[in-house]
């Protein structure tokens, strides 16, 4: 099987949480400019210390891609777009006219049901309503791409490898590219 993680520069948890802490300034900051939108923040989930690659970036555009068509046949308006690739990964916020539970719902259905969707972590947000969960639409929590527990607690139980995660994303990828 081809393993996609074989090459990327390796990130640590302080890249990480940088990168982090600039979505969420990004993010507050597109909330105030535009007060009554709603801002999607899309990113890949991806385990280990290797976060981009350019297998990574198609993964990513090609999900990308699904979803955006996916926002299109909800007649969702895009107001503003603003993408970036990092060595943390690629990632990308919009600024949409829907109402934030429409667009959880949406990003849900994504995320559940496409082949690239459950790598995808789609957060959404408004003014209004803050950040939307899944627990706020009263669903089930998401579950681990190797077993049916919930993904949190076995990512924090760390029940899986990272390589085996990072087989289970290569799989995928090659299933479905």
């Amino acid at each position: 099987m081809e393993n996609i993680f074989k090459t990327g520069i390796a990130q640590s948890l302080t890249d990480v949480m940088n990168s982090r802490d600039m979505r969420n300034q990004l993010q507050n900051e597109l909330i105030q400019r535009y007060p009554t939108a709603t801002v999607l923040a899309i990113k890949l989930n991806i385990p280990g210390p290797i976060k981009n690659n350019q297998y990574l970036i198609d993964l990513f555009r090609q999900g990308y891609r699904e979803f955006r068509k996916q926002l299109s046949d909800n007649a969702v308006q895009v107001i503003t777009e603003i993408d970036w690739t990092r060595d943390t990964g690629r990632e990308s916020i919009l600024v949409v006219d829907s109402g934030a539970l429409a667009l959880k719902q949406i990003a849900i259905e994504f995320e559940d049901n496409t082949n690239f969707g459950r790598l995808f972590d789609i957060d959404v947000l408004s003014l209004s309503v803050g950040h939307l969960s899944r627990a706020d639409l009263n669903l089930p929590v998401r579950c681990c791409l190797i077993c049916s527990r919930p993904a949190k607690e076995c990512a924090r139980s760390r029940q899986h490898s990272i390589e085996e995660l990072q087989n289970k994303i290569s799989a995928i990828y090659v299933a479905y590219r």
